[in-house]
Formats: C-alpha cells, sequence, structure tokens
C-alpha cells in the first residue's frame, strides 16, 4: 500500500487542512485559502511551506508506521 505521512497543520498559521480538497485534490486550508496537492506540496499560499513530514518508519510486513522513529527500534 501507500503512505503519507504529514502533519495536520497548515504551515501558514497553523490551521487544520481540509483533506481531499482544494485545486489539486490534496489539502485546502480553511482559515486563509492556501492549497496543498496530494503529497502535502504547497501549491497557492499563503502558506510558505509544503506539509511538515515528520520522523517515521514504516514497518512494511506488519502494515504499520511508528511515528518519532527514522529507522526500525533494535
Amino acid at each position: 500500500g501507500k503512505w503519507l505521512v504529514v502533519m495536520a497543520n497548515c504551515t501558514h498559521l497553523g490551521c487544520i487542512p481540509i483533506a481531499n480538497q482544494g485545486n489539486w485534490g490534496g489539502f485546502y486550508c480553511p482559515c486563509h485559502g492556501s492549497h496543498y496537492d496530494a503529497s502535502g506540496r504547497i501549491r497557492k499560499g499563503p502558506a510558505p511551506l509544503n506539509l511538515e513530514v515528520p520522523d517515521h518508519h514504516v514497518l512494511e510486513a506488519e502494515n504499520k508506521l511508528i511515528l518519532g522513529l527514522k529507522t526500525p527500534a533494535v
């Protein structure tokens, strides 16, 4: 499967964007009108940056997502 790991906070002022909305089918911030594509890249401001990607690791065999780790725990 495919995973999208992004923080759900607009990079403009921290509002929560709405998924599957906006001109690029990704995220739309209702506070000030920023648009992100389905990968979380900014397409129309005022947001200055892409949605933040937190540290994470995917355990494919277990179909699990671990937040806070870049690599699996040993």
